[in-house]
């Protein structure tokens, strides 16, 4: 039986890693201005954030249609597609249009549709698990029952340098990214376990924020096996701090058995902008 994975592209993968895992790549598009962008290996990151630092207007993203998900669906036997938060995009509604447009249409693809409740980081520590369960052997049904309980009990955090494209597209409210400019404070924000964005607290400098999310990721972890759980971080240009972040992660959280750093693609890239890092455990 083929069993594929598929995610929208704000699943952070590098090319070599999205092969590894075999996960199928379903490209959302941006617009900066004028300048159009397709997110997928072609995508230049340094090209992308000059365009948003140049444009006076927001970047403007669109999801995959569904007869794009259901032609990448057909490919397999057992399709499991991994999405942005349903609360953040309207790529979760395409795929499920897609599996069902797929359906209509006579194909035999038995797809499962998962909701992220999460992006970026969230979306590549899903894809993890998956290849894990799917290597394992696992049944289905098993491998349904044990990601939902997975997306259920995942954490994500993130801090970025700049809240602006969260404020323009609507993700957070201008309350917050005006507090995100302001005497250099730089919130720790995270999801608020059913997909949306809301703020975890109020930092007042970058390092410290990064020092802020080891010490909630050391008191999260603080009971749980050594060794038992992995982490994976997004980074939008700045790969030092990752490496750093990951380094003080490692010694401070026994539980953690590894560590996946991925430099974002281009929709986590326009959200999280210049210096932004996500963290999903």
């Amino acid at each position: 039986m083929n069993i594929g994975i598929l995610a929208d592209s704000c699943c952070d993968l590098t090319p070599a890693m999205r092969r590894l895992l075999g996960v199928g790549n379903a490209s959302l598009s941006i617009n900066v201005g004028a300048v159009s962008f397709r997110d997928d290996e072609t995508l230049e990151q340094k090209r992308l954030l000059a365009a948003m630092k140049a444009s006076k207007t927001p970047p403007h993203t669109a999801c995959p249609s569904p007869q794009e998900y259901a032609a990448l669906m057909g490919q397999y036997d057992v399709c499991f597609v991994i999405t942005l938060s349903s609360r953040l995009s309207g790529s979760y509604g395409a795929a499920c249009a897609g599996r069902d447009l797929l359906a209509e249409n006579g194909g035999k693809t038995q797809v499962y549709v998962l909701d992220s409740k999460s992006a970026a980081a969230g979306q590549t520590l899903m894809a993890l698990e998956l290849r894990q369960m799917i290597n394992g052997g696992l049944a289905v049904e098993e491998m349904v029952r044990r990601m939902d309980a997975f997306v259920n009990r995942m954490r994500t955090l993130f801090v970025l340098e700049d809240l602006a494209n969260l404020v323009k597209n609507g993700r957070i409210s201008k309350t917050a990214g005006l507090l995100g400019g302001a005497l250099g404070i730089r919130p720790v924000m995270g999801d608020d376990g059913d997909g949306n964005i809301q703020l975890v607290e109020k930092i007042r400098g970058t390092q410290n924020a990064m020092r802020r999310l080891v010490a909630i990721v050391a008191e999260d972890l603080a009971k749980e096996r050594k060794g038992s759980r992995t982490l994976a971080i997004s980074f939008c240009n700045c790969a030092d701090r990752a490496l750093a972040l990951k380094k003080e992660l490692l010694s401070a959280c026994p539980a953690l058995r590894e560590i996946v750093l991925s430099p974002t693609g281009g929709i986590s890239t326009v959200y999280a902008s210049d210096g932004g890092v996500v963290l999903a455990y």
